[in-house]
């Protein structure tokens, strides 16, 4: 990853973002809360999980960008991660707080990428989760933020398909 692929992935998220606002703002309220099936995510499961991981791996960002070789990251039995799609949880955000904490997303992202420089790409660190031990920063940008959104948006694509169709 370079600096000028950091720019297009800040551009990447944007247009990603405001397409979940697109599909949050325009479907009827009940089909975000339905589950395709029981082993699935609603749509405003997703929502709400990725506006807890997007603020988690930005926040990891900025401290390694503060103490780089820092251990950072999670696994999937992380509290907060677990916490954000909860169903009670879930059913207690509006279309709107979602709409307007994914919307504060781009500022977000964008604030932590303008800090990284070009040096800060290919820095290694120690991960809590294994898998991730000793990726660069740039893999945790371009996989864990930018590719991670981009896949969640297909997944609420498919997921609100099946509803509809049920």
């Amino acid at each position: 990853m370079t600096l000028e692929k950091l720019k297009e992935g800040s551009t990447n998220i944007k247009t990603t973002i405001d397409q979940m606002v697109n599909i949050v703002e325009t479907t009827e309220s009940s089909l975000l809360y339905k589950k395709p099936s029981a082993d699935e995510w609603s749509v405003m499961q997703i929502a709400t999980h990725v506006i807890e991981a997007v603020e988690f791996w930005v926040a990891d960002l900025e401290a390694l960008l503060i103490v780089p070789g820092a251990k950072w990251g999670r696994n999937h039995e992380h509290v907060r991660r677990l916490a954000a799609v909860e169903e009670n949880y879930v059913a207690s955000v509006s279309k709107e707080q979602a709409t307007t904490r994914l919307q504060s997303l781009i500022p977000l992202t964008e604030g932590a990428f303008v800090k990284v420089q070009a040096e800060d790409l290919e820095k290694t660190a120690p991960s809590y989760n294994p898998n991730f031990d000793g990726k660069p920063l740039s893999f945790l940008i371009d996989h864990l933020i930018i590719k991670h959104l981009k896949g969640h948006l297909g997944q609420m694509e498919r997921h609100l398909a099946k509803v509809q169709n049920q």
